[in-house]
């Protein structure tokens, strides 16, 4: 074992993204370099999806930030977001929200065994099927929305004008599910081929045109001009890029049959998702439905707050997950049940020592950088105040987030869809009369804590039943990742916490040049402090990237 390289108990790599010599490949053929290890390509993938997810939430933020300066935090804004919640339940029903988990896995099967022939006829038998499907599901909601939105936002009721502005805009946004589904099919059988740059670059697009709807119809549309880039948006990005990358390989016929087997295996596969529930989606429509309850603004100040979280949660927990479904599945259908297991385990090790380093970091700029993207306009400071307040719970549950997407993972791969869903059913049963008890004793607060609360025990029965079903997942490495994560976390953000106070008389947070000022020095805090404990820990979980960083200066050193 070489000083620079770490191994776990199982004696696989602790990272998934290490170099080709650190795993097992077939021998190249003369004059031809080396093939990429499945764990380097992974990394590389995950990478590539991170990087995007990570633009994305910056144009994200800056779509919530003109929402913000334009509408503050109002009925406006809580009909806006509430419009989301009939085609998110649309999505979820009709494919639990997660398509590319259960159609991956058949069409990779396809593809290994070397029957791409069969492979496309399985994906126009699905796509022509679910496509009638889908159509008939937005038809259906254009009609009965008027009726559907004072059931899951019920104090929409005693305000008129919040509750038609909610119909209005969500009958504008329920087309462009259409696309989301067709879109994010090929896009699973691109995800087989290893091709991740539309994935990466679909959420781009999808953000520039919410973010150009809202401005330039403003004048005319006012909110709803958002909502009118959300389906351009759609149309563009999650459909049409994917339509490009795989038109030379795509071969579609229309092919309407619910009796197929492969669509029956598909539904079969797809069911337990569509019919049980999952704490990750029913979160959201918990807040909104208790938040229409509360005053005018909650259900924003829950949406700007949840959504700073998950943008870390997106590049650690979301982009891990979607990387590693392709491989964990190739893994599982060559047999290689124990290299599977030691390969989720390491990736767990990781995002869970990446996400309590977040959420440290979250936690201690969640004042500041909430008053930087958010506080301007009709966006008040009592707004800013509440929903920094949120955002520190919910950053509390970053790691449960994480390690629970990738987790699922496991299960999907090997196309096991029922246990994810009892395990999620059981969890939002259990979770229930914590949201009620805690919205009737600390309202909003009580939310949030609700969500962190739900997701951890979430996280922790899906890590619990994959070992007790499959066994091989050593948990060790795990645990001893988040630990790590969490000396690192408190270390570091207590650093970044110091330079806040030490620095408070001199730079104010309420002013946005002295803010980005404080930002940058509690940064340069808290990584100073993390790269002076990687310096005396060597943590194993950051061993890929520190090894080839010296490697990399190793060569610079003796090139000529």
């Amino acid at each position: 074992m070489t000083p620079n390289r770490r191994m776990n108990q199982t004696n696989k790599p602790e990272s998934p993204a290490d170099d080709a010599e650190t795993s097992p490949t077939e021998a190249p053929a003369p004059g031809e370099k080396p093939a990429r290890s499945v764990g380097s390509r992974m990394g590389i993938a995950a990478l590539i999806l991170a990087a995007s997810i990570f633009l994305s939430r910056i144009l994200g933020f800056l779509r919530e930030a003109v929402i913000a300066y334009t509408h503050g935090a109002s009925y406006a804004t809580d009909a806006y977001y509430a419009a989301f919640t009939l085609p998110d339940l649309m999505s979820y029903l009709l494919a639990g929200g997660t398509l590319s988990v259960t159609f991956i896995p058949l069409f990779s099967s396809y593809i290994s065994r070397g029957e791409e022939e069969a492979g496309w006829r399985m994906f126009s038998t699905i796509a022509s099927t679910m496509g009638v499907v889908v159509v008939a599901f937005v038809i259906a909601l254009e009609i009965f929305t008027p009726y559907l939105i004072p059931l899951v936002n019920p104090g929409f009721v005693n305000d008129p004008r919040q509750l038609e502005l909610a119909i209005q805009m969500t009958r504008i946004v329920v087309p462009a599910q259409m696309a989301f589904y067709l879109g994010g099919l090929l896009q699973a059988t691109l995800f087989v081929r290893e091709v991740f740059w539309p994935a990466a670059l679909a959420p781009l697009v999808y953000n520039v045109c919410i973010i150009l709807g809202g401005l330039l119809l403003e004048p005319w549309l006012g909110i709803q001009g958002f909502a009118v880039g959300v389906v351009v948006g759609a149309l563009l990005g999650p459909l049409l890029l994917p339509v490009w990358a795989a038109r030379k390989e795509i071969k579609f016929k229309f092919r309407f049959d619910p009796f197929d087997k492969d669509f029956r295996t598909f539904v079969l596969l797809a069911l337990p998702l569509m019919v049980g529930v999952s704490l990750v989606t029913v979160d959201e429509w918990l807040l909104k439905y208790f938040g229409s309850l509360a005053p005018d603004g909650a259900i924003s100040w829950l949406n700007n707050s949840r959504k700073m979280m998950l943008v870390l949660f997106a590049v650690i927990g979301q982009a891990a997950g979607q990387a590693a479904l392709p491989f964990l599945t190739r893994l599982y259908h060559q047999g290689k049940e124990t290299e599977m297991g030691a390969m989720l385990a390491s990736s767990l090790q990781r995002v869970g020592f990446l996400s309590m380093l977040g959420s440290a970091g979250l936690i201690v700029i969640a004042e500041p950088i909430i008053w930087l993207v958010f506080k301007r306009g009709a966006f008040t400071a009592a707004d800013a105040a509440q929903t920094a307040s949120l955002m520190v719970i919910f950053a509390a549950g970053l790691a449960a987030w994480a390690i629970q997407t990738l987790a699922t993972r496991g299960f999907y791969a090997r196309q096991d869809t029922i246990t994810p869903m009892v395990i999620g059913t059981v969890v939002v049963l259990v979770s229930l009369p914590i949201y009620w008890w805690l919205y009737g004793a600390y309202g909003v607060l009580g939310l949030a804590a609700s969500t962190t609360i739900g997701i951890t025990l979430n996280a922790l029965a899906t890590l619990g039943v994959y070992r007790v079903r499959v066994g091989a997942l050593p948990l060790k490495p795990i645990a001893a990742g988040i630990l790590r994560g969490a000396l690192f976390g408190v270390a570091c953000g207590a650093a970044a916490w110091g330079a806040r106070h030490l620095l408070a008389p001199y730079l104010d947070f309420r002013l946005p040049v002295e803010n980005i000022a404080l930002l940058i020095a509690m940064g340069a805090a808290f990584f100073a402090v993390g790269a002076l404990m990687v310096a005396l820990l060597n943590p194993p979980e950051l061993d890929a990237i520190l090894g080839r960083l010296r490697r990399r200066f190793a060569r610079g050193k003796t090139a000529p």
